[in-house]
């Protein structure tokens, strides 16, 4: 978000909108688990077989730590 606004918004600004997309995207990968994990998840369809449990855990909290890493990277990025 920092290089497609550079020159065109504040740079706080820029840092802001950064923020913000990796946060919803942290919280989506969370929000997936619990959906699938819960007890409320819908059955799956007779043709479709679900993710194993293990793999749904590793693979979106894998994709949540790149997450934050990139929150780390933009927050200690300099201008």
């Amino acid at each position: 978000a920092r290089a497609l606004l550079k020159d065109v918004v504040f740079p706080w600004l820029a840092t802001a909108t950064g923020t913000m997309l990796i946060l919803f995207s942290a919280f989506c990968f969370a929000a997936a688990v619990w959906r699938e994990m819960g007890a409320g998840a819908p059955p799956p369809r007779p043709d479709i077989k679900r993710l194993p449990a293990t793999l749904l855990l590793v693979m979106n909290g894998f994709l949540m730590l790149v997450s934050l890493a990139a929150l780390v990277g933009i927050w200690t990025a300099r201008s």
